[in-house]
């Protein structure tokens, strides 16, 4: 059986992600963010095949540099999901061509179902790794284009926690149709079955199949993802083993969970989003009130500085006054004391020296 691999993945700023570095790595060209300024040249990146780009009936064309940075003017939010990507596993056992024409039926129907904007990159297999590696990176906008080539609403099926998984199995299983169309057109036996093991043995079993049943008896295989590949290469180059385990069902975990607590900080930082916006409404809508309030407030200053000065001056007359009538006391009293003196004096008798004697003077 031909291998099978259709996986939906987003695009998020709120992971330092951006549409535009996206699109220039997987189609090795440079883009030049207008949002940001960034330059993102790949311009030497090997193993790219085929580009293809897929739009809406009626949108007029458009590059990789102009439809990407149209997708990342339309995302006005610093937490946005800029652009989806399904990555497909293209059958080893279609030539180039038929490989190509199949990723471009895949975006094709992508476009035609979400009426979005889709760039096809065909990937080869890396020189070190798996030879039969065909595969495709579809990356598609999360908002619908129009006749125009404008952006309008938002993808929201493939966001709600109820369509969004029935949506990513619509893909799963379009994936599994078109090549299985392009196998039979191509004159291969070969199929893909888009099924878990599981469901694929049970189906087996249903039909009397035993030995295919015991055939699929085997835990599934799990795909390490580029950075564990990259590890085991560079091990395998410096002749040692791995420096850590490598164990990528626990990453897939952390990795869900890490995809879970960024979801929940993407809510949380909406809702505070919306609260400072919902609080500067409030803000805006008081404002005219507290204008009105601090006038008032400043005009009752205005007033009871000059009630202040008014009674300080008044108390500083008064107590000028005072102190001019204590001197004007002070005065008489003054006067009033001198005329006592005076008269004083002149009550008093006139001093004599004793009666004059005649005849000698026997005082000698």
């Amino acid at each position: 059986m031909a291998l099978a691999s259709a996986s939906c993945k987003t695009v998020s700023r709120g992971s330092g992600r951006s549409a535009t570095a996206a699109a220039a790595y997987r189609t090795a060209e440079k883009i030049t963010d207008m949002r940001t300024g960034e330059v993102h040249d790949y311009r030497r990146r090997g193993g790219v095949d085929h580009v293809s780009m897929h739009l809406p009936m009626g949108a007029p064309s458009m590059t990789t540099d102009q439809l990407w940075n149209k997708v990342e003017a339309s995302e006005k939010r610093k937490n946005s999901t800029v652009a989806r990507e399904l990555v497909v596993a293209l059958p080893n056992e279609l030539n180039q061509e038929q490989r190509r024409e199949l990723a471009e039926r895949i975006a094709g129907q992508l476009v035609e179902r979400y009426q979005v904007a889709a760039q096809v990159a065909v990937h080869l297999p890396d020189a070190e790794g798996d030879q039969r590696n065909h595969h495709a990176h579809i990356l598609f906008s999360t908002r619908q284009m129009d006749a125009n080539g404008d952006f309008g609403g938002k993808t929201r099926q493939l966001d709600d926690l109820k369509t969004g998984p029935q949506e990513v199995l619509w893909m799963r299983g379009m994936v599994e149709t078109e090549a299985n169309f392009g196998l039979e057109r191509a004159g291969s036996a070969e199929r893909i079955d888009m099924r878990s093991l599981a469901d694929q043995r049970a189906a087996a079993l249903d039909v009397g199949d035993v030995d295919r049943a015991a055939e699929l008896d085997r835990p599934a295989t799990i795909h390490e993802g580029p950075r564990v590949t990259q590890i085991r290469r560079e091990a395998a180059r410096a002749g040692r083993a791995p420096l850590g385990a490598l164990n990528r069902a626990a990453a897939n975990d952390q990795n869900r969970q890490l995809g879970r607590d960024r979801a929940e900080l993407r809510q949380v930082s909406a809702q505070i989003i919306d609260f400072q916006a919902a609080r500067e409404r409030r803000l805006q809508a008081a404002q005219p009130g507290m204008d009105a309030f601090m006038a008032g407030f400043r005009a009752h200053q205005d007033k009871q500085a000059k009630v202040d000065a008014e009674r300080a001056r008044l108390l500083a007359e008064l107590e000028k006054q005072r102190a001019e009538a204590r001197a004007v006391q002070e005065r008489q009293r003054a006067e009033a004391r001198t005329a006592k003196e005076r008269e004083r004096q002149a009550s008093r008798p006139p001093v004599r020296n004793g009666p004059k004697r005649d005849g000698p003077d026997f005082g000698m």
